[in-house]
């Protein structure tokens, strides 16, 4: 699949939901919550793939003690990756592989899902003193 079909499932699918989002240079932002935490999500549309990005809105204090956080949480996942950007801000990333449009749109929304299940799970890893989640 090109990016910009993948773009359509993955807006058809933010739509469907209710989510509000935009479009900044190439990236579809949106944000998700659980239990009072609020998030931010990005999303890349490449060829054959969507890459989903959910950043913790908890800036390390300590990025050495966060390094180490991001790899108790490699240690667990079976998909994606959590790593600290250059900002240092916790950020997990998912895939969805989309060589074809059959199930498209549930791969994308899988990949969206299992991304907010590990950001909801390893939450108070980074911030033990939060009261939600």
């Amino acid at each position: 699949m090109g990016p910009e079909e993948i773009r359509r499932l993955l807006t058809a699918l933010l739509e469907s939901s209710g989510a509000a989002w935009e479009q900044a240079d190439g990236w579809i932002c949106f944000r998700l919550s659980k239990d009072g935490a609020v998030w931010d999500m990005a999303c890349r549309c490449l060829t054959g793939r969507m890459l989903a990005y959910g950043r913790l809105p908890l800036r390390a204090a300590d990025r050495d003690e966060a390094c180490r956080r991001c790899s108790q949480v490699n240690g667990q996942v079976i998909r994606g990756a959590m790593f600290l950007s250059e900002e240092g801000w916790p950020v997990f990333r998912t895939e969805a592989e989309l060589p074809d449009p059959y199930d498209g749109a549930r791969l994308v929304r899988e990949a969206i899902e299992y991304n907010a299940a590990v950001l909801c799970r390893f939450w108070r890893l980074f911030a033990p003193e939060h009261p939600t989640l």
